[in-house]
C-alpha cells in the first residue's frame, strides 16, 4: 500500500527530555483523531484578518458550506475497516473522525513505531518514525492527534491562591472581580441572553466553593453548565485554575449562562486540548459567543507549526460563527526555558504562548492595578520575576511571575497590526558548539490587550473552603471574556472576531483602552511613544468606550 508522510502534522520522538527514560509495552486500545479537509476551502487567516466576517454563520450554515464531503468520510471508513480500526465517532461539520484500535493495528495503519515511555511517574506514548498514510488519504486527512501523548499544555497561573487575610497582613491589595470591572468601566449590562464558555483541560472546582464565593460577593445566579467532567484532581494548581476561571466569569456576568468545557485530560496532551476546543466551538445547544482559555503551550518547544494548523482551523471556524476566543498570554515574561542543545543542555528563548499567539485569538496580558476609590491611580506592566513571596507560617512560597508577550515565529504579522512597530523576532540557538543569534521579519505580536493580573493586586476567590487571592493572565482572560459578554448584550449581536475592529478603533483615536506606558517583562518594555507593546498589547479596557466604539462601527456597516 503506497503511503505519504504526514510528519508535519505529528511530531516525532525523540525530543529533548530529561533522562532516565524507560521503554515499556503498550497495553489496551489506542485512540486517534483524524482532522479531514473541509468540503470547500475555508477562508485563510490572512483573509479574515483583512476582512472579518460581516455576518456570522449559524452552525447549520457552516456545516452546509464547509462540512466534510461524504466521499471523504467514506474513504476514511474504508481505510478504518481495512486497517481493523473501530470507528468511534464522526463529526462532519468539523471534519473530525475518532478511531480506535490495538497497538499493533495502529502501528501498521499509520506506519509508526509507537511505544510507551516512562519518565519517573510520567507515562506517555510517542514514536520516532514519521507518520505516514495510505495514498488514498492524500489531501483528505489534514492532521492526526493521539499518537503522541507527552504532556505539553500548561496553564498560565503563576501562583497558587494565597489566603486573603495573611495576604492583607503582608501588605497585598486584593479586589472583588466586580470592583475591577467597575474600575475598567464595564457597561452596566449583566450578560442576559448570552453564553460564555470556559475551556479547561483537567481539574475541577468545588460547587460549595462557588456557592460560598457568590454569597461573599452578593451575587445570585444559576449554576454553570458542565460539558465534560468536573473532578478535582491531585493537581492543586489545575483545580485552582478551574476555580479562578469559573468564579471570575460567574460574578462578572451574573445573568449569562456559563458553560465549563473540560477535557478531563490525564496527560495534558495536544489531542485533548484540540478536542475540548472543538467541543465548545461546535456546541449547538449552548451556543457560546465568547470562549476563554488559560491553558497554553510555548511555540517551538511545546508546539510546532504543523500542529498549530489544526488549531488555526478551529479558530477560523470560531471567527465565521461569531465566537470571540480570549486566551491568557502566559505568566513567565518574555523568556521561557527550553532544551536548547547548549553545553548545559538548557537555554532560554523569547517564545510567546499559543493560542494567544494566533492572529484569530484575543491575547490577554497582565498589569499591576492600583486604585483609589472608584478610579485607577496607576497601572503598569505586571512584572514580579525578581521576587518570590513567602507566606511564612503558612509553609509555602508563591512565585510571582510577569505578563508574557513577544513575537510569534509561526504566525505572520496580521494586517491589523501593521504600523504597530512589532519588534523583530530574535532567536538563539547552539549549532556545532557555537552560540548563534538569528532574526527574522516581525510576526504576530502578543498580547493584544491586558487586565489586572498581579498577585499583589489580585482577585478575591474561594478555594478549598477558604477565602483567598489569585491572579495571573489566567485572570485577565476571563475578565476580558466577561466584558465582551456584557458588550454583546448591549450591542444586541456578537462582537465575534474582535481584533481587527479593536485595532481599527485605536488607530482612529477612540479611547477604547487605557495605554500602559510603564514597565517591562524582560525583553520588551512599555513606553509613552508606543501604541502597542509586547507586554500589555494596546492596554487595559475602558468598557463603556469600547462599547461606544463598536456601536459606531456597527452603525457604519448597516
Amino acid at each position: 500500500m503506497a503511503r505519504i508522510p504526514l510528519a508535519q502534522r505529528e511530531r516525532v520522538f525523540p525530543f529533548p527530555l530529561p533522562l532516565p527514560l524507560r521503554v515499556g509495552a503498550l497495553k489496551g486500545p489506542v485512540q486517534v483523531t483524524l482532522v479531514l479537509r473541509p468540503g470547500v476551502p475555508l477562508p485563510t487567516v490572512e483573509q479574515l484578518c483583512a476582512a472579518p466576517p460581516r455576518r456570522r454563520l449559524t452552525h447549520e450554515e457552516f456545516e452546509a458550506k464547509y462540512g466534510t464531503a461524504k466521499k471523504d468520510l467514506s474513504t476514511v471508513e474504508r481505510f478504518a475497516k481495512a486497517a481493523r480500526l473501530r470507528l468511534l465517532s464522526v463529526q462532519r461539520d468539523r471534519g473530525i473522525v475518532r478511531l480506535e484500535g490495538s497497538p499493533a493495528a495502529i502501528r501498521k495503519a499509520f506506519g509508526v513505531d509507537l511505544k510507551r515511555y516512562q519518565m519517573g511517574k510520567l507515562s506517555f506514548m510517542a514514536h520516532s518514525k514519521a507518520l505516514v498514510l495510505p495514498r488514498a488519504l492524500r489531501g483528505v486527512v489534514e492532521s492526526v492527534f493521539g499518537l503522541d501523548t507527552r504532556p505539553r499544555v500548561n496553564h498560565s497561573a503563576a501562583s497558587l491562591p494565597i489566603p486573603v487575610d495573611p495576604s492583607a497582613q503582608s501588605g497585598l491589595r486584593s479586589y472583588p472581580a466586580a470592583e475591577v470591572a467597575r474600575l475598567y468601566n464595564y457597561p452596566p449590562t449583566q450578560g442576559a441572553g448570552q453564553c460564555v464558555g470556559i475551556i479547561e483541560l483537567t481539574g475541577g472546582y468545588r460547587p460549595s466553593d462557588l456557592d460560598d464565593y457568590l454569597a461573599w460577593m452578593g451575587v445570585t445566579r444559576e449554576a454553570p453548565v458542565l460539558v465534560g467532567p468536573n473532578k478535582p484532581t491531585l493537581s492543586v494548581s489545575s483545580n485552582a485554575e478551574v476555580t479562578l476561571d469559573v468564579e471570575l466569569v460567574s460574578s462578572v456576568c451574573p445573568q449569562a449562562r456559563v458553560v465549563v468545557y473540560n477535557a478531563g485530560s490525564k496527560d495534558y496532551s495536544l489531542a485533548d486540548y484540540h478536542r475540548v476546543f472543538a467541543m465548545a466551538i461546535s456546541d449547538r445547544t449552548n451556543l457560546p459567543s465568547v470562549l476563554t482559555s488559560s491553558w497554553s503551550f510555548y511555540e517551538g518547544s511545546l508546539i510546532q507549526a504543523g500542529e498549530e494548523a489544526a488549531f488555526e482551523r478551529l479558530f477560523v471556524e470560531a471567527a465565521l460563527l461569531g465566537i470571540t476566543v480570549c486566551a491568557a498570554s502566559g505568566d513567565l515574561g518574555s523568556q521561557v526555558p527550553v532544551q536548547g542543545g547548549s553545553p548545559t543542555d538548557a537555554i532560554t528563548m523569547a517564545a510567546p504562548s499559543y493560542p494567544a499567539a494566533s492572529a484569530l485569538v484575543l491575547g490577554c496580558g497582565g498589569t499591576t492595578l492600583q486604585s483609589d476609590g472608584d478610579r485607577i491611580v496607576h497601572e503598569q506592566v505586571w512584572n514580579r520575576l525578581g521576587e518570590a513571596m513567602s507566606m511564612g507560617a503558612l509553609g509555602f512560597t508563591v512565585s510571582a511571575g510577569a505578563s508574557a508577550g513577544g513575537v510569534s515565529t509561526m504566525n505572520a504579522l496580521p494586517s491589523y497590526q501593521q504600523g504597530m512597530n512589532v519588534p523583530v523576532q530574535v532567536n538563539t540557538s547552539w549549532k556545532g558548539g557555537v552560540f548563534q543569534l538569528t532574526s527574522r521579519t516581525p510576526g504576530r505580536g502578543v498580547p493584544d490587550v491586558a487586565a489586572n493580573a498581579d498577585l499583589h493586586t489580585g482577585y478575591q476567590i474561594v478555594f478549598r473552603g477558604q477565602r483567598g487571592v489569585a491572579a495571573g493572565t489566567s485572570a485577565a482572560a476571563p475578565m476580558w471574556a466577561g466584558l465582551l459578554i456584557r458588550i454583546n448584550e448591549a450591542l444586541g449581536t456578537r462582537v465575534g472576531f474582535l481584533n481587527p475592529h479593536l485595532y481599527a478603533l485605536v488607530n482612529q483615536g477612540e479611547p477604547v483602552v487605557r495605554r500602559i506606558t510603564q514597565g517591562g517583562n524582560g525583553a520588551y518594555f512599555a513606553s509613552e511613544g508606543a501604541v502597542w507593546n509586547a507586554c500589555t498589547g494596546l492596554g487595559s479596557p475602558d468598557g463603556a468606550a469600547l462599547l461606544a466604539g463598536l456601536q459606531k462601527l456597527q452603525g457604519s456597516t448597516v
